[in-house]
């Protein structure tokens, strides 16, 4: 579950690109101001200044599109990260349920746990163990540890 937000920004950028409207009215744009380089302001000002009113009418739309794009992105962006949270703490709970009485792993007698014994084997019951719950919560911790780290 830790690296739920890296998996779902990832996700996002492969599955979301800016929509052909916005696409359009960039390279609109890019066109427009490659137009206004060549024009001279002051050779041609009145043809410079109907340029430049256009670009701006041409990044006005640019944005109110990316705006538009913006709340796509952050409505599947929500959606998708806690729908995976969701399948994931399901997943979980499922496991923990149904393995809540079966070790994971079974030390020796030779080894002591006390006096942490009892919390690392609850609720199997069987000493020297690590049960099924204690490993999740552990392996959670250590995941959102080291996302921590991870960029």
């Amino acid at each position: 579950m830790a690296f739920v937000s890296k998996i779902t920004k990832n996700l996002l950028s492969f599955l979301l690109r800016d929509s052909p409207e916005t696409r359009a009215l960039k390279a609109e744009s890019d066109q427009i101001r490659r137009e206004l380089s060549r024009i001279s302001m002051r050779d041609n000002y009145t043809g410079y200044v109907k340029v430049e009113r256009r670009l701006v009418a041409v990044d006005t739309q640019l944005g109110e599109a990316r705006s538009k794009d913006s709340s796509r992105r952050t409505i599947y962006e929500f959606g998708l990260r806690w729908g995976l949270y969701g399948v994931l703490a399901f997943v979980l709970v499922v496991i923990s349920i149904f393995y809540r009485y079966t070790p994971v792993v079974v030390f020796g007698d030779n080894f002591s746990f006390d006096p942490f014994g009892r919390v690392l084997s609850f609720p199997t019951g069987v000493p020297n163990a690590v049960s099924t719950v204690f490993w999740i919560v552990v392996n959670n911790f250590v995941a959102r540890t080291v996302a921590g780290y991870v960029k």
